[in-house]
């Protein structure tokens, strides 16, 4: 079984083999990464296994299942850590259920299917960004999964926040729930620094903002993101700075 173990800063390969053509797949760059990037109709998802508490970090097991991809192809496994560069990891091939496996079972030779296990510790809000990537560059899709949300909802919305940047040094926040093409307030405020917004929703009533949350002469902090619409009101808040990075 090939197991992957990724830590928030430090990605630690347990068990795993590099693809013999990593040099040769063509990883896309960290600006090509995400959904939109997917092969036409093409979907990876993901299924958390279990989660055990290993010394002083929680690890989550993943399996990931690709659909709309040729079953009859090698891929690569890559992964793109926060603060990383990409990189491809193991060779991966689909089952049956289009599960993400690196050796298919073959009854007639006696070979069992191995699984790849992804296992995952981190931050609050910290993503880890998968893809599978056929030979020659032309099929592929990607997911990502953040194992430890900063989240909350009140009524039909729900804002989230995702961690672009080591530190919280730049934060995504998305807010979904709200009506159609909506326009509302926002306010961010870090520290003793803050001010307020005029945002509209998208047609399907999803917001997205990036925050920036250092503030000059601080080294941490708290930093925060309310949004006060008609359909509903709901804030988050994260921290950012030294000591803000740490293990759940």
């Amino acid at each position: 079984m090939k197991t992957c173990l990724l830590g928030a800063i430090l990605c630690i390969a347990s068990a795993l083999v590099c693809a013999a053509d990593c040099t040769a797949q063509g990883i896309p760059p960290r600006d090509q990464w995400g959904e939109k990037f997917n092969s036409p109709g093409a979907k990876l998802t993901f299924k958390e296994t279990v989660r055990e508490v290993m010394g002083d970090r929680t690890v989550v097991t993943y399996n990931l299942f690709a659909s709309s991809l040729p079953k009859d192809q090698h891929y690569v496994l890559c992964m793109l850590g926060l603060g990383k560069e990409p990189q491809a990891t193991t060779d991966a091939y689909l089952n049956d259920e289009g599960k993400v496996v690196n050796v298919l079972a073959d009854p007639a030779r006696h070979v069992a299917e191995d699984p790849i296990d992804l296992k995952v510790y981190g931050s609050k809000g910290e993503p880890f960004r998968f893809a599978i990537i056929s030979d020659d560059g032309q099929l592929r899709a990607f997911t990502q999964i953040v194992p430890f949300p900063i989240e909350k909802t009140n009524g039909t919305c729900r804002i989230s926040a995702v961690e672009l940047g080591p530190y919280y040094s730049g934060v995504l926040i998305t807010v979904t729930g709200l009506q159609p093409n909506e326009a509302f307030m926002t306010e961010t405020h870090s520290e003793n620094e803050g001010g307020q917004t005029n945002a509209t929703a998208d047609a399907q009533g999803t917001y997205r903002a990036g925050v920036f949350p250092f503030v000059k002469g601080k080294g941490s902090g708290k930093a925060g993101f309310r949004v006060s619409a008609q359909s509903c009101k709901v804030e988050i808040e994260f921290p950012w700075g030294e000591g803000s990075q740490k293990f759940q």
